[in-house]
């Protein structure tokens, strides 16, 4: 989501949350977010 001043947040369905300077930004931390839950969730499963 992009904000009226310019900043970005990034969002998760988990509930995560995070405000970044450009949206590129909270582009790059959501995916590495969602990377990391992947990899925790594959560890749960094995």
């Amino acid at each position: 989501m992009t904000n009226d001043d310019g900043t970005a947040t990034a969002f998760c369905h988990c509930g995560w949350s995070a405000d970044h300077a450009t949206p590129e930004a909270a582009d790059a931390d959501a995916e590495r977010h969602q990377l990391a839950a992947d990899v925790a969730e594959s560890a749960l499963a094995a």
